[in-house]
């Protein structure tokens, strides 16, 4: 969808996905994304933004008193729940953004600044990680594959649904990211039960370690990996995958599945 370092005119953005003109976080209604923008004309409200060890801190929106989680802030925050991805763009020039890349909300710490009336107020500040960083990420204390897999289903999606903020670092909060991917990834397959959740069909063969092969898809995102919440994640046949990402009825085929997932969610 967008290009790494590619430069591009945010009214062209607008024009071709709607959201919000002003501000730093836009949140099309037609698109599972969210657009964040970046740049150092904030930093007169609190808006420092930057990057630090990996993270890229990004101040939330509110220009008078304590910033709440409403609107695009609560978008940030929720937006794997949601289903939404995470585009950050950073000003070049009037009007020019460059695209920095696809992040995921790793966690978020509570800063201070001045708000539009000189006032000193609390602010937000989202630690959002590059989503590659998420995909290579180790999980926490070493777990192997095999660990993971023997874990209860109910404890893995626990930790699926599990706040990354019980961390009292941004780099625990990080790492408790990443361990979440790995046990959305496990418990949907063990959801599934070998079963591929689109078909219905038996899956096709069984890996070298004598488990139905599946394979995760992320429903609502137009690439598979990083973290999501179980709800918007299904384990499918590689038939089912390759219709639900190129089919000419991926739209309907999608929103089908959603409607299987949701319903066996419900159950847990």
């Amino acid at each position: 969808m967008f290009t790494v370092r590619q430069t591009y005119k945010r009214s062209d953005l607008h024009r071709m996905f709607g959201g919000q003109e002003q501000g730093g976080i836009s949140t099309p209604a037609a698109h599972s994304f969210l657009m964040l923008f970046t740049g150092e004309q904030g930093e007169q409200y609190g808006y420092k933004d930057g990057w630090e060890d990996g993270v890229f801190y990004y101040t939330g929106e509110g220009q008078k008193g304590d910033m709440p989680f409403v609107r695009g802030n609560r978008a940030i925050r929720d937006h794997a729940a949601d289903g939404k991805d995470l585009h950050l763009f950073k000003y070049e020039s009037r009007g020019q953004v460059r695209y920095v890349g696809q992040m995921v909300c790793t966690g978020f710490h509570e800063g201070r600044g001045p708000d539009t009336d000189g006032n000193d107020r609390k602010t937000i500040v989202f630690e959002l990680t590059p989503i590659s960083a998420i995909d290579a990420g180790a999980a926490p204390n070493n777990a192997t594959e095999e660990e993971i897999w023997r874990q209860p289903i109910q404890l893995l999606r626990d930790r699926a649904i599990a706040s990354s903020n019980t961390g009292r670092s941004p780099s625990e909060r990080r790492n408790i990211v990443r361990y979440r991917s790995d046990a959305i990834r496990v418990y949907v397959l063990r959801r599934a039960n070998g079963i591929c959740e689109a078909c219905g069909s038996d899956a096709p063969f069984r890996t070298e370690a004598g488990r139905p092969y599946l394979e995760p898809h992320h429903i609502r995102r137009l690439s598979d990996g990083g973290p999501d919440h179980p709800k918007w994640v299904a384990a499918v046949c590689p038939n089912c995958h390759r219709r639900a990402h190129y089919g000419e009825d991926r739209g309907d085929f999608n929103k089908q599945l959603t409607r299987a997932v949701d319903e066996k969610e419900r159950q847990n």
